[in-house]
């Protein structure tokens, strides 16, 4: 782990020497990684040349600019401009080895760019090696991350549209099997015996599925919020527009903010102040630690929806105080989403099913911007959400995966005219 921000360029992948000194029940994959550089031809200058786009797709450019719908309209916070207010949500796709972008990442985000997104951000990404999800996750907690990052931030930059990184930690949730071609990844990837959690034992295990984590000391905590830090610093040297710190969906802050997974009887532990406390020194690590002309993000779950059960657990009032927390420690959005935290939830999903608790927000804490999420499904659903005040800003994760093209498709739908990449803009008149 990284011991200060001064160390953040001296971080280096653990040499095969080291690694064979470390006693084998005690190596753990989950901090002792290496890995090699793969012998390649080098590259040329003209392999990263791009046609330069004269309007960012997505942009409106209509005639009539007095009656354009919002969500066609620019949205600027801080000095992050974008074209329209329909943004990429973080999604998981487990296509990683040792935390590394690859092409398909380049591929995959690139494709949102060209066909209009104003904002993507990019998956959950570790910002240590046993805050991994599982061990094809994306990870930012080494410096040699940084330039496969930064060729998927540059194109996405040259087709007009912005960036962001999610910084992640999966808490308990962490060193899960791998959703598919799990042949890739033996068990020596995993970590099983090094999730960490505020509370340990086998009642604060997420399902069978997952592993018992373990507690974390208070030292400990202190490191994990300085590897925030440093994670912001190489997203910054990546180009990244912005960062979304990561608080929901049952990883680890949000382990901290619920009663259900934080049983601590210290300063991280007990009332509402104690159990926000690390996610807000994680939030001001990053502040300090990103340019501060670029806004922040927060990824929160609204509700642990668990309210059938008896007992104390995460609900919109105590989100809704945390938000105002959140913007006073240097948040400039949030980002709202619910559950993830018990295997016991009860979801009602169905179309803006969780648009309800970023209208909460949006009214109770003024001057934060705030993004709706969740089965958000097209242009007039999400011109909706805009023009009565429930949100400032929209996204879709699974509406993108189906129909890349989501953002030009919300246009037709609402009759803008909107600019298309150059290359593609023959489709414009299908």
């Amino acid at each position: 782990m990284v011991s200060s921000l001064s160390t953040a360029n001296d971080v280096k992948p653990v040499s095969l020497k080291d690694v064979t000194a470390i006693d084998a029940e005690k190596l753990t994959h989950g901090s002792d990684i290496t890995y090699k550089k793969h012998n390649t031809n080098a590259s040329y200058e003209q392999e990263s040349f791009y046609i330069r786009q004269p309007v960012a797709p997505g942009s409106n450019i209509g005639k009539d600019n007095t009656n354009v719908p919002l969500l066609f309209q620019p949205f600027t916070i801080k000095d992050l401009t974008i074209a329209n207010r329909i943004i990429v949500a973080p999604m998981c796709m487990f296509s990683c080895k040792d935390g590394f972008m690859t092409d398909f990442h380049l591929a995959h985000l690139g494709s949102f760019a060209i066909s209009g997104a104003g904002l993507i951000l990019a998956e959950a990404t570790a910002v240590e090696p046993r805050g991994r999800i599982s061990p094809a996750d994306t990870g930012i907690w080494s410096d040699d991350h940084i330039p496969a990052i930064k060729r998927v931030v540059d194109f996405v930059h040259s087709q007009g549209s912005k960036m962001g990184i999610q910084l992640a930690h999966a808490g308990r949730k962490a060193s899960a099997r791998v959703f598919y071609d799990s042949d890739a990844y033996p068990e020596s990837e995993y970590w099983k015996h090094d999730v960490v959690a505020p509370s340990g034992g086998p009642e604060f295990q997420w399902d069978e599925k997952h592993v018992v984590p373990r507690e974390l000391s208070v030292p400990e905590i202190k490191e994990l919020v300085k590897t925030f830090g440093v994670a912001a610093v190489r997203a910054a040297k990546a180009g990244m527009d912005t960062v979304e710190v990561h608080g929901a969906h049952g990883y680890l802050i949000h382990n901290f903010l619920s009663p259900i997974t934080n049983h601590r009887t210290d300063d991280y532990g007990g009332s509402l102040e104690n159990r926000a406390r690390f996610m807000l020194e994680v939030i001001k690590e990053v502040r300090d630690n990103f340019p501060a002309e670029k806004p922040i993000f927060l990824r929160v779950s609204a509700s642990d929806c668990v309210e059938y059960l008896d007992g104390p657990s995460w609900e919109i009032e105590q989100t809704v105080q945390i938000a105002k927390w959140a913007k006073e420690a240097g948040v400039d959005v949030i980002h709202v989403s619910s559950g993830g935290n018990t295997s016991q939830q009860k979801v009602a999903y169905s179309p803006g099913y969780q648009v309800h608790y970023a209208e909460r927000i949006r009214k109770e804490v003024p001057g934060l911007a705030v993004v709706a999420v969740g089965s958000i499904t097209g242009g007039k659903q999400a011109q909706e959400v805009l023009e009565l005040e429930k949100a400032d800003l929209v996204a879709a994760g699974r509406g993108f995966l189906k129909h890349p093209s989501f953002a030009l498709d919300a246009a037709r739908e609402l009759g803008v005219e909107v600019s298309y990449a150059a290359q593609y803009t023959a489709v414009k008149y299908m």
